[in-house]
């Protein structure tokens, strides 16, 4: 196995890291070169709004042959810019990580062993403790626990993971605007390894990742690959359909049998059940139809200002 790994890409997409980047590129040099690995690193550039470009420019400018830099045209978001790193990579095996450090270099050599030993088309590197803000911690469980539920394809990764270059050439044909690498790797392979790696402060601060910024992530991801909701509303039609009859004929019965007068309060509550059920039905089925639109449109992944190869 050892004999198919001539080289390794290592994908980096970088956000205002400016204060990281030059430290991020000597512990993956060291690293790789301790090993004897020839290896390419892949730094987008997510259109940051610090000095981290000039930076990486740098960077390429002393070291020509081992990076790759790639600036946005604008924030495509942290999926997306791992995918343009994707599509310039040229090692056997391609790993991705964060520009933070939370997962340092020095536990490549983890994922690499890893992949010797299971021959897996991707190998993912879990932390047992993640050093973090308790709200972004609250945040994040609480994201992988109800994309667990809705999605059919959950494979509990993380954004430090190894992959095969034969599976990243599948995942490199999509084209919908939206990318989560996760779910993508789930469409083609069961072959996923795991291995235990160790996790560290993040060397910026507080995550770039807000809150509402998980929740646009958590809905794109529930709208974008996953038709469980249109589910949900077949099964809501049905319960509200067998409610409503239900409802229905308790009052007939009572106006047949009991010449009860039918109150204006039991129309109000099947109106409003009714009624709220076809609101959020609709407004459902717009979402699904709103991200059809943009896939129609052939809006892009992302878009590319400069590249330095």
């Amino acid at each position: 196995m050892t004999g198919e790994i001539k080289k390794i890409s290592v994908v980096v997409p970088v956000y205002n890291s400016a204060s990281v980047i030059n430290q991020l590129f000597t512990e993956v040099d060291k690293v790789l070169s301790s090993m004897n690995m020839p290896y390419q690193l892949v730094l987008v550039d997510d259109c940051s709004q610090d000095s981290s470009w000039e930076i990486i420019k740098e960077i390429k400018s002393r070291n020509p042959e081992k990076i790759t830099a790639i600036g946005m045209a604008r924030n495509f978001s942290q999926h997306n810019a791992i995918f343009c790193g994707l599509h310039h990579c040229n090692g056997d095996v391609i790993i991705t990580m964060d520009d933070d450090l939370q997962n340092p270099a020095d536990e490549i050599p983890k994922l690499i062993e890893r992949f010797i030993e299971t021959g897996a088309d991707v190998v993912y590197g879990i932390s047992t403790e993640y050093k973090r803000s308790l709200v972004r911690n609250v945040t994040s469980k609480g994201f992988k626990a109800t994309t667990k539920m809705t999605s059919e394809h959950y494979t509990g990764g993380s954004p430090f993971r190894l992959l095969k270059k034969n599976l990243v050439k599948k995942l490199i044909t999509h084209n919908q605007q939206f990318v989560f690498i996760d779910e993508l790797i789930a469409w083609y392979t069961k072959q996923i390894a795991y291995v235990t790696v160790r996790h560290d402060a993040s060397k910026v601060g507080e995550s770039r990742y807000s809150g509402a910024a998980l929740i646009r992530l958590y809905f794109n991801l529930v709208f974008g690959y996953n038709p469980m909701l249109l589910k949900l509303i077949t099964y809501l039609g049905l319960s509200a359909s067998f409610v409503s009859f239900v409802v229905g004929a308790y009052f007939i019965i009572k106006k047949i049998f009991f010449e009860v007068r039918i109150g204006f309060t039991g129309i109000v509550v099947i109106t409003t059940f009714t009624g709220g059920i076809i609101l959020l039905s609709i407004g459902i089925i717009g979402e699904y139809l709103r991200r059809m639109y943009i896939i129609l449109n052939e809006r892009p992944q992302y878009s590319i200002r400069e590249i330095l190869e």
